[in-house]
């Protein structure tokens, strides 16, 4: 949307969003940094204080705790970390931030969330601080962050659709794209080959469910089947490859023909995974595929350090673009990021903290933490990142093809964004389970976000 002319994947109207920000609860003070507080940037300007984060469970959260020690050295300050589980943990802070809250001043966001925080005046603008000498370490080196991944963190809440447009709402710590994570020794037992399409891997998995290796029954395939919007980004993959979108005009898109075909075909692979999918998290995705229980899996490419660690299946793990489909291949960008509370009292300090923790020299150690996969130019394309994965297969060629030319955020920017995904995902349980046929399915979704948006 650089030229803020409605393109097919942001078209939100200015009036929704107007509404939605205006949802009941007051904003907080983006302002920018303080006029007078420092004099030019030290980073033991702020010896003494303290500050507070809320991460949620998560190879980026375990990372950075990992290292807290050398920021609290460095800096002099004090800092308390909280760690939930994602579903408490995204609970948790839509409770502080509604709330007017200023416990944690710094917390993992997403762009989803900040559609909802930013909208709400929640979270702070950062492109001030960014562009502040006296704030921002002048070694920091801002150009080095992935354009792509910069513009999915920028929104402007005032313009037609505004995605990639106006002020940055996070800094980007971890990005994942979806590839096609595959069991090579088994298609290699079996004498399957990797599938480029959809249609290809919907035959693979077929044939390869309930086949026996190595004392274990598998099934073909598994991903996520929760009824909530998270579910949305391995099934990205699918609507992308068929060129479906979810909003056209300010109306509901999905349920056009693009989007059927999409969800008709992931149906049926679906049938390949086990009884239980329907109900999968992430988690539960990824620990039966780490169990050795499915031949193929779709979802974050950034999950290869928790296969290749000393599992089950470490050696024996392929990584595939995403299947093409009629419109090519595709893949969302789901980018976890550091926002600053608009509410907080200790705006310095965290600033200086999402600049250590961003930073070039953090993001290196953390890839022998388990953070996967940097969103640094500098060290997504070093020698670190090329040795922690020599013995990975084409994992590290395969997640920078994804990110330069498949991943972007596919979905229209809005406060109301979750609660619409939740409604489609919500779909997909329902045309997978049987309960409604994938056009009845996507009618009903139709139906309903429009009514949301109403």
């Amino acid at each position: 949307m650089r030229d803020l002319k409605p393109n097919r994947r942001c078209l939100v109207s200015v009036g929704l969003v107007a509404a939605l920000a205006m949802t009941g609860c007051a904003g907080g003070d983006s302002e920018g940094p303080p006029e007078d507080e420092i004099e030019s940037f030290d980073w033991q300007n702020y010896e003494g204080e303290e500050i507070t984060l809320l991460f949620n469970e998560h190879p980026l959260a375990n990372a950075l705790s990992a290292q807290l020690e050398d920021f609290e050295e460095l800096t002099g300050i004090e800092v308390a970390i909280e760690t939930l589980s994602e579903t408490d943990y995204m609970t948790r802070i839509l409770t502080e931030l509604q709330s007017g809250s200023s416990a944690y001043d710094v917390f993992m966001t997403s762009q989803p969330m900040n559609y909802q925080y930013a909208a709400a005046g929640w979270i702070e603008e950062l492109d001030p601080w960014i562009e502040d000498e006296r704030y921002t370490a002048s070694d920091w080196d801002f150009d080095d962050f992935f354009p792509a991944i910069i513009d999915s963190l920028r929104w402007d809440t005032t313009e037609w659709g505004g995605a990639g447009e106006g002020p940055l709402w996070a800094l980007p710590a971890n990005e994942e794209g979806y590839a096609l994570f595959y069991r090579e020794d088994i298609l290699e037992d079996a004498g399957v080959d990797v599938p480029e399409t959809i249609d290809e891997l919907i035959d693979a998995a077929s044939e390869l469910d309930g086949y026996e290796f190595d004392g274990q029954t598998v099934s073909g395939f598994v991903s996520r089947g929760h009824p909530t919007y998270p579910t949305l980004n391995p099934y990205s993959t699918f609507f992308l490859a068929h060129g479906a979108q979810d909003i056209v005009d300010g109306e509901a898109d999905v349920d056009s023909p693009e989007n059927i075909a999409a969800l008709e075909q992931w149906v049926d692979l679906m049938q390949h995974a086990p009884e239980g999918a329907s109900t999968y998290t992430w988690y539960e995705a990824q620990q039966d595929f780490i169990a050795g229980n499915a031949a193929f899996y779709i979802d974050a490419d950034h999950m290869a350090p928790d296969f290749e660690n000393d599992t089950n299946i470490s050696g024996n793990v392929g990584y595939a673009l995403p299947p093409e489909g009629p419109e090519g291949r595709g893949s969302s960008m789901w980018v976890w990021s550091l926002g600053m509370n608009a509410h907080s009292e200790a705006k310095g300090p965290a600033w200086l903290f999402m600049q250590w923790a961003t930073s070039q020299e953090v993001m290196t150690e953390a890839i022998d933490l388990g953070n996967m996969n940097p969103t640094r130019i500098s060290v997504g394309e070093g020698p670190e990142m090329e040795a922690a994965t020599e013995d990975w297969g084409d994992y590290n060629e395969v997640w920078q093809e994804i990110l330069h030319e498949h991943a972007e955020w596919a979905y229209t920017p809005a406060a109301l964004w979750p609660e619409a995904g939740d409604i489609w995902a919500n779909a997909i349980q329902s045309a997978v389970l049987g309960e409604q046929s994938p056009e009845e399915a996507l009618s009903d979704a139709a139906q309903r976000i429009n009514a949301a948006m109403e």
